[in-house]
């Protein structure tokens, strides 16, 4: 278990030293020429990086304690507005005066997460210890005992945790699908330290309307200087040279999903794929009808020619119905167009 642990940890440092290093886009382009294997690390207790513990925080900056502990006060704080500008501000001048920008925290759901504090959403995540627990949990009231969830779009893990979590808690898998290999990482790292990697199955691939190689853009967490971050499928024009790329293999639901799992909830966020991912994966969500949890994110969809609105019910089978979470609950709306969230709900109707 340990060595699972070790290996999961020194292929991150590996990953994080290599980012450093000028031409690293370069070398992950040649890298990742088709899918790029990955070790798997075993679930690890962490009980060597407790044991270190004591010595390695002798060795921290002091902006790296204060930030820690900044994060440790304000998760203790009832949400405010503006708190994630201000987390934000803190931490780029704590970064500026040598924090390390790489934490290790617990969130309020008990599980934990290795985190950039470059990146906006990473850092507002560690002085909050939340990420989208309202939708995660309105998400996870519909797996079922002994019933399967799919993350596509899984990064490092901010929904795939707590989602492998919840289905080992009644006796479920979860399938998480991420194509970029440092997202994959981090990934494979975050359920190794919150024992739960065999409830998991990572699959480094983008999932579309059909099956091939692509071009996968290294969007704007890259260009803060993140280790990790989001990625989209995008043309050249949309996306400048300033911008790294790399090719990734793409394959389709339909095409890895078999038709004797089921599959009961699917949470989808693919920077504006979301269409041809349903596309591609029509025969399963007919067969199973799972609940899907989608990014509502027009703009991507507009760049490239699809109207979201009407594309996406178009796409789903017949008798599902829309909803988002409002005040805590999940409301039915009549269509995206009525979305005022940033994901919606697709709930077949039998399952409300």
């Amino acid at each position: 278990m340990r060595d699972g642990f070790d290996q999961a940890s020194a292929n991150l440092d590996q990953t994080l030293a290599d980012h450093r290093e000028p031409g690293y886009r370069e070398r992950v382009r040649v890298r990742n020429g088709g899918a790029h294997a990955m070790h798997q690390p075993e679930s690890g207790d962490g009980e060597r990086a407790a044991s270190d513990w004591p010595s390695r925080r002798k060795m921290m900056p002091a902006a790296t304690l204060v930030l820690r502990r900044l994060a440790r006060i304000a998760q203790a704080f009832p949400d405010v507005r503006g708190r994630g500008r201000v987390a934000t501000a803190i931490t780029s001048l704590l970064l500026k005066a040598g924090a390390e920008p790489i934490v290790e925290s617990k969130m309020k759901a008990g599980h934990s997460l290795r985190l950039d504090c470059r990146l906006p959403i990473h850092c507002w995540t560690l002085f909050s210890g939340k990420y989208d627990d309202e939708k995660r949990s309105a998400l996870l009231s519909f797996l079922g005992p002994g019933g399967a969830a799919l993350d596509v779009g899984a990064n490092i893990g901010l929904y795939s945790i707590p989602l492998a979590l919840g289905a080992r808690r009644v006796g479920g898998r979860l399938v998480a699908v991420e194509p970029l290999p440092a997202n994959v990482e981090w990934l494979r790292y975050n359920l190794a330290i919150n024992n739960c990697a065999d409830v998991v199955d990572v699959f480094e691939v983008g999932l579309s309307d059909e099956c091939g190689e692509t071009e996968l853009v290294f969007a704007e967490d890259f260009l803060a200087g993140g280790s990790v971050g989001n990625a989209t499928i995008a043309s050249r024009d949309l996306y400048g040279p300033q911008f790294s790329r790399t090719m990734i293999r793409l394959d389709t639901l339909d095409g890895i999903w078999p038709t004797t799992q089921r599959l009961d909830i699917v949470k989808v966020d693919i920077e504006g794929h979301e269409a041809k991912f349903l596309k591609g994966g029509r025969s399963t969500l007919a067969l199973f009808r799972p609940v899907v949890l989608m990014e509502v994110n027009r703009w991507h969809h507009e760049q490239r020619g699809v109207d979201f609105n009407s594309v996406i019910p178009s796409l789903l089978p017949d008798r599902y119905v829309f909803a988002e979470l409002r005040f805590g609950r999940i409301m039915r709306i009549p269509g995206p167009a009525e979305c005022i969230d940033t994901d919606i709900l697709a709930i077949p109707e039998e399952r409300l």
